[in-house]
């Protein structure tokens, strides 16, 4: 059996990140027309020693003709067919060798630097035999990874050197039976350009409804954001700021104890592949005290008798503290600001009440009043 040297290709290049293939190519103008492309090989089988088979793959890729900077391009190919050549070795032909289950990864070179992510070539899994002369041609796909575009420059996509997977049977190297193996397919000549693509600078979002804030500035209230939404439509995001600092984010907020006398504003960004970010803010205004209600009024338990004990039973309201200040006709009693009142000799036929004062912070206090009760012996 004669073997021929293998010609092996360049290693694949890493490329930087790659846009997720989920986000589909935005193309400005319609996309170019298909175009015919023959890239050519010559393949070796290292584990059976011999090589040198002249190869080629053909297709016709669909790309847009420009997109904007950081829009993804989609490559589509049609037509696609993977030919054995002619320099198959007489060794070969002779003992009819079989292949199945052909499976490439084809590094994809963007202006000459292959993506790390490459190209995914399918060979129609039908068992292939060497013909006895001639070429024998694959039908095939391809499927290509998007293809990005966020350094700016155009965009010109060709081939890379393929590695093919395969199951192979040659008698009686393979001892009667399919075998995998790994076929290395350096390129052969000048590499054709697939596909072109301009890349324009990242077009401006028009502003489509603005950013508005329903709702007031006083704390425990909820403002909720709307609008800020651009043409073409993009994906819009809140965030809340505090005395120009991140608060919150989302379409809506409730303003805290914490930002009373702060100016609370609303901020969109409005964002789309291939355009330049829309930023809007509108000021709510300077945060006021907020209200609470108390459930209840504050009323006086106990015997009005001297030397007895009065208690004071406030309303209710979550999250307040409650002070108290007794009342002895209507004026304060010095030092009796605890929840109870001891009714003193002195305090004989004076009527007694008592003053609460609810407080929350961030909020306007609440004071209750109870109704008075006469002091008896």
């Amino acid at each position: 059996m004669k073997t021929t040297p293998t010609r092996r290709g360049a290693g694949m290049i890493a490329a930087g990140a790659l846009v997720a293939g989920a986000l589909a190519a935005l193309p400005v103008t319609a996309a170019q027309a298909a175009e015919a492309t023959t890239t050519n090989y010559i393949c070796s089988i290292p584990d059976l020693g011999f090589g040198g088979y002249d190869a080629k793959l053909s297709l016709n890729a669909t790309a847009p003709t420009q997109v904007h900077q950081g829009q993804p391009v989609t490559v589509t190919a049609a037509d696609v067919t993977w030919t054995w050549g002619n320099s198959w070795s007489d060794f070969a032909r002779a003992r009819a060798m079989q292949v199945k289950g052909v499976t490439a990864k084809v590094p994809v070179l963007v202006n000459g630097v292959a993506l790390a992510t490459p190209a995914t070539l399918k060979v129609a899994d039908a068992d292939i035999t060497v013909p006895a002369a001639g070429s024998v041609t694959w039908p095939a796909s391809i499927t290509f990874p998007a293809i990005p575009t966020s350094s700016g420059n155009d965009v010109s996509i060709a081939l890379g050197a393929v590695d093919l997977s395969a199951e192979i049977l040659l008698v009686p190297f393979t001892g009667g039976k399919f075998i995998g193996a790994d076929i290395a397919c350096a390129l052969d000549g000048a590499v054709p350009t697939i596909a072109t693509v301009d890349v324009l600078p990242p077009a401006a979002l028009a502003p489509a409804t603005a950013l508005k804030a329903t709702g007031k500035a006083v704390v425990g209230q909820r403002i909720v954001a709307s609008g800020g939404t651009t043409n073409p439509a993009s994906s819009v995001a809140y965030q809340w700021l505090v005395n120009g600092k991140a608060a919150g984010a989302g379409a809506s907020y409730v303003v805290k104890p914490a930002d009373l006398g702060k100016t609370v504003a609303v901020r969109s960004t409005a964002t789309k592949v291939g355009y330049v970010t829309r930023v809007s803010n509108v000021s709510v205004g300077k945060v006021a005290a907020g209200s609470f209600a108390v459930k209840g009024k504050v009323a006086i338990k106990g015997k009005a008798k001297v030397g007895k004990k009065l208690t004071a039973k406030p309303g209710k309201a979550a999250g307040v503290k409650v002070s108290y200040q007794w009342l002895k006709n209507g004026k304060a009693i010095k030092g009796a600001k605890a929840k109870s009142l001891k009714l003193k000799k002195s305090f004989k036929g004076k009527k007694i009440s008592v003053k609460v004062t609810y407080t929350k912070p961030g909020y306007k206090s609440v004071v209750q009043k109870s109704k008075a009760v006469k002091v008896k012996k």
